[in-house]
């Protein structure tokens, strides 16, 4: 039975207050766990597409665990009595999720990004995990052509755990979807661009940054045309704010 972890609201999308030793072991439960368990990896801009689609809001409202990706999802938290201390992002989740699946002799199959690269970042993990039973890997596309062939490669390889990087919110979308045709798959996580830098396709910002919050702008530095999606990021930030504005306050009795 897989515990439920307590959460938080953010513009109404949830967040579980966790770190990433409390994110894996809920994810050990879920690899044992008859059905299939999506892991969501939130960040604002996730929220703000949430709040424009609400069959997005469902799925992370809905998912087995929802981690605060984003340094902005940890922000909006800081009003809480008990705020989110940190991130547990996919990308680090990732290769954590790699050991525990090679320590118990679980496949895990990489499916999406850029050509070649979800094989790339399994071929990195296996050397670091030797026992990692590398299930598959594909770069197929999210499109109906090519949705059969990959469902049938990832039922086929007998994976029990399956990341996905088709990006927000394709990813979530994906899994949602095809959940009842991957009878196998007990975990499912979105893992955005974690392949690009597991596989050193792309560099990962600097350990000061990830750790000040700003992995956001060396990855705009890095990646100028993700500046229409940051474009999000204001907007999110005045939400939030005209949100904690209407918080009655306390007053001392």
């Amino acid at each position: 039975m897989i515990g439920s972890p307590e959460s938080l609201w953010v513009l109404g999308a949830r967040v579980d207050r966790v770190g990433r030793y409390e994110a894996m072991s809920l994810v050990s439960d879920m690899m044992e766990t008859p059905g299939l368990s999506q892991v969501v990896t939130l960040n604002p801009e996730y929220v703000m597409m949430a709040r424009r689609h609400p069959d997005l809001l469902r799925i992370i409202n809905c998912a087995g665990l929802s981690v605060a990706d984003g340094a902005g999802i940890v922000w909006a938290t800081r009003l809480e009595e008990k705020p989110l201390r940190d991130r547990v992002t996919g990308t680090d989740l990732l290769p954590e999720i790699c050991r525990l699946a090679a320590h118990r002799g679980h496949g895990v199959f990489f499916l999406g990004g850029k050509p070649g690269v979800a094989g790339q970042a399994a071929a990195r993990l296996k050397s670091r995990f030797p026992d990692l039973v590398v299930a598959g890997s594909s770069s197929n596309d999210p499109c109906a052509e090519l949705d059969s062939r990959t469902l049938e490669e990832i039922r086929r390889s007998g994976a029990r755990v399956l990341a996905v990087a088709y990006g927000c919110p394709k990813q979530d979308f994906w899994i949602d979807q095809h959940r009842e045709e991957l009878p196998g798959v007990r975990l499912a996580i979105g893992v955005g661009g974690a392949f690009d830098f597991i596989s050193g396709e792309t560099p990962r910002a600097p350990g000061w940054m990830r750790h000040a919050g700003l992995e956001w702008l060396f990855r705009l530095w890095m990646e100028p045309r993700r500046l229409r999606r940051m474009l999000a990021l204001p907007g999110f930030a005045a939400l939030v704010a005209a949100q904690a504005a209407r918080r009655p306050k306390n007053r001392p009795g």
